[in-house]
């Protein structure tokens, strides 16, 4: 939020420069983001006199002026069309500073230069070059009647002005305007706290001039109504328009400038309504329970949601609620009778408004943030007084105020060793009271030990003790804390198993050369349908955006959009994992009901595993080189040898411990590389956590075995089976069979061709026997292979081949 300098001195007397007030601002918890000058002196800047203009001799758009600057004539040169001899216009000579901020941050400073060929002396200036209005059409134009030479400092009222950009925390909504940082500024500085008079009139419930209704007390606790007739519409005096100016507030009209001012003076949002509009001479706050089209001023028509609060007169809506106004009912040149708005609606109604119709206003902005619900009456006067003071006309002696839900105050105690304890002091009571005092905190009851405070309506982020300890801290300033001279060691709490887990998995896939990749646990529905039916997604109910409506159901899309990222910046190959969070739709859900979550670890490998050199020819990964990672990864957690795998199709490979599935291994379709924008070839693995976690608590650890002293007996065969038998439905068997002496299998040759013949192959296995006892022979190991071949031709019709 913009804040005045010049408006803040009006609450406070502020001993500090512009400088140290926001170093001050930022040290007591409202950070200051940027400061920037409004305005200029103009130093430099005269009434000159055109005598002659002339086109330029190398430029069609510009023109070349001799200009009467008093005590000297110069030439100008000026790209106005509207410049003629005989012109009184602003004139910054060479050297003066103009209010055009450069990119650098830096203001146009006027020098003397060469325009096309031309010298140009100065500059005839526009309305808005010198920050004294928007119009940039042509040069300004001033009375003829102005000597030459004047400095403009005295032909205009010149506003200058410091700006202070504050980032406003969800938590303070007080600061939301200029009484509140002031109030801010008051208590840590110590100073008194200058408010605005403000004088009250009789309040009503029911006039005869409106009559309000709240239909839904839920979402509007409080709507108070104020006349004023007979004002005459039309531009705001300097002194108002300079302040909107320079927090970046576009001036409309008296009117709506004021209403504009006293929510960035005291906080509240308030909103004038033509009266001659209002049909039926009421007001009624309510919602529908359909949709709405209703046209706002700033003449969009919006489709709003049943639920949204509007506020109606006797036939429609005029408003949305807290957010902006209805085109049909705003203040125009022919308004002549006001009625002031000023209300409390719910935050979260508010918010939600706000965000479907991605309309964020100056005024819902401090809805959303929760309003001093007991500040309405005294805006809607204070707008009241100062209409009639810059717009004539007269205030009506009653105030409408409806408010059926009312806001009550609560209290706080405060302990004195509580408070010490936390900030590390050593307050008595009637320091820690001195040092709230400028909050405007009620004080109930004081001791030695405790005080007792009731927290007033404006500050709803009081609501334990330890706020009102921040407090003391922010206020007294923390750097003015000691540093305690020794420290309490706290040990941290020991990680558990899961975790534990987790970390061995990423160490795992890092030292098998990946790198980790994070991506987002939302997609978008396209995204999303890449990746199966969208009823069997979890849709998120109030999405941020259309890109992040999806939990994600699978890591798959993680990778592919990392690996599309690298390979279109020229990334030969990529070697990548990613342990995260997956959502899919199920009846009994995992934590919450009809939602299955669990953790996986994607294991990828995409492009080139080397490039062209010297030495070697560029080579791509296989899905081998992706089998041989992940058989490594299952090797180092302990898991390889409790689990089974099988081959779904020529492209997928399934892994199981005993019936539960741990992940697959497959190549990514290439239509789903296609939507993902690259045509390389990619292996993935993708893992449960959950199961693996799950196989690691009843799966032993790994104990030390010694070496066999005895050597293992190696055996060769081969056999012939029909190409549709995959190698793993014969491992299965010939492990089977073969019995606890069996040490390894490895296949280590595949053969096909016209000798064996047509739709067969031949598969050639290596079979190591091991007993720890003694040496094998072939005696011994040849009823083994005799009746593992038994069983491959009983089950596969498999041939030995000789």
């Amino acid at each position: 939020m913009k804040v005045s300098y010049n408006w803040l001195k009006e609450f406070i007397d502020l001993p500090l420069s512009p400088e140290e007030t926001a170093e001050k601002l930022t040290l007591i918890g409202l950070e200051v983001e940027e400061i920037e000058s409004f305005g200029s002196s103009l130093d430099g800047v005269i009434v000159g006199e055109v005598l002659e203009v002339r086109e330029h001799p190398n430029a069609d758009r510009l023109q070349v002026c001799d200009v009467n600057l008093g005590d000297s004539q110069t030439q100008i040169v000026c790209g106005a069309k509207n410049v003629a001899a005989g012109q009184k216009v602003p004139v910054a000579t060479v050297g003066s500073t103009l209010p055009i901020k450069l990119d650098d941050g830096s203001f146009l400073k006027i020098k003397k230069a060469k325009l096309r060929g031309e010298v140009s002396e100065g500059m005839i200036c526009a309305e808005d070059e010198l920050g004294l209005g928007t119009d940039h059409d042509g040069i300004m134009v001033l009375d003829e009647d102005l000597k030459v030479g004047t400095p403009i400092s005295e032909v205009f009222e010149l506003y200058e002005d410091t700006i202070i950009d504050i980032a406003i925390t969800p938590n303070r909504p007080d600061a939301t305007c200029h009484l509140g940082v002031a109030r801010d500024l008051s208590a840590a500085l110590n100073i008194d706290l200058k408010k605005p008079e403000i004088s009250t009139g009789k309040t009503v419930k029911d006039s005869d001039d409106i009559t309000i209704k709240i239909e839904n007390a839920e979402k509007c606790h409080r709507y108070v109504g104020k006349m004023v007739k007979g004002v005459e519409i039309k531009e705001s005096p300097s002194w108002l328009q300079n302040k909107l100016k320079a927090i970046g507030v576009r001036p409309v009209n008296n009117v709506v400038d004021v209403t504009n001012y006293v929510m960035y003076e005291l906080g509240q949002p308030l909103h004038a309504f033509d009266y001659a509009t209002i049909r039926g001479k009421e007001i009624i706050v309510k919602d529908f329970n359909k949709e709405i089209e209703f046209e706002t001023l700033d003449h969009v028509k919006r489709k709003c949601t049943p639920g949204t609060l509007f506020i109606c007169d006797g036939e429609g809506p005029v408003a949305i609620a807290g957010v902006m106004g209805g085109v049909d009912s705003e203040v125009g040149d022919n308004t002549t009778d006001i009625l002031i708005e000023s209300a409390y609606f719910d935050p979260g109604s508010i918010r939600r408004t706000a965000k479907e119709q991605t309309l964020q206003t100056d005024a819902s902005y401090r809805f959303e943030r929760g309003i001093d619900p007991n500040l309405q009456a005294i805006a809607a006067e204070r707008a009241a007084q100062l209409i009639a003071e810059v717009a004539g006309g007269e205030i009506s002696e009653e105030t409408v105020d409806v408010h059926p839900t009312k806001t009550e105050t609560h209290q706080l105690t405060l302990r004195k060793s509580y408070t010490n304890r936390l900030l590390g002091t050593d307050f008595d009571t009637s320091t820690i009271a001195n040092i709230l005092e400028g909050l405007e905190l009620k004080e109930v009851k004081r001791n030695e030990d405790t005080i007792t405070y009731g927290i007033p309506t404006f500050r709803p982020d009081l609501e334990r003790e330890v706020d009102l300890i921040e407090e003391v801290g922010r206020l007294f300033d923390y750097n003015k804390i000691p540093a305690p001279k020794h420290g309490i060691y706290v040990s941290s709490e020991p990680i558990n198993e899961w975790e534990k887990l987790n970390q061995k998995i990423r160490n795992t896939c890092l030292q098998l050369g990946l790198r980790e990749i994070y991506s987002n646990s939302l997609i978008s529905e396209k995204e999303a349908s890449h990746f199966g039916e969208l009823d069997d997604m979890i849709s998120a109910l109030n999405p941020l955006n259309k890109d992040m409506s999806t939990l994600r159901p699978s890591l798959l899309h993680g990778f592919l959009k990392s690996a599309s990222y690298n390979f279109n910046r020229k990334r030969a190959g990529v070697r990548f994992f990613e342990l995260g969070h997956v959502f899919n739709a199920d009846e009994e859900g995992t934590y919450y009901e009809g939602i299955k979550e669990e953790v996986h670890v994607l294991l990828g490998l995409a492009g080139l595993k080397n490039q062209d050199s010297w030495s070697e020819e560029a080579e791509s990964y296989s899905i081998f080189d992706l089998k041989a990672l992940v058989q490594a990864f299952f090797s180092k957690l302990n898991l390889m040898e409790h689990l089974s795998s099988k081959a779904k199709d020529e492209n997928t490979l399934e892994y199981f411990w005993g019936d539960k599935k741990v992940g697959t291994l497959f190549l990514p379709a290439d239509d789903l590389k296609e939507a993902y924008d690259f045509d390389q070839e990619a292996f993935v693995a993708e893992l449960s956590v959950s199961t693996i976690a799950e196989a690691l608590e009843v799966i032993p650890e790994n104990t030390f075995t010694a070496v066999p002293k005895f050597p293992a007996f190696e055996f060769d065969f081969a056999v012939i089976v029909s190409q549709s038998v995959t190698a793993g439905e014969l491992m299965e068997v010939i492990e089977d069979k073969a019995g606890d002496q069996l040490e390894s299998i490895d296949i280590f040759d595949v053969f096909e061709g016209e000798s064996i013949g047509k739709g067969n192959k031949s598969l050639a296995f290596r079979l190591n026997f091991l007993n720890p006892n003694k040496t094998l022979n072939i005696k011994e190991v040849e009823p083994i292979i005799q009746r593992i071949v038994k069983s491959l031709e009983k089950d596969f019709s498999a041939k030995l081949r000789g």
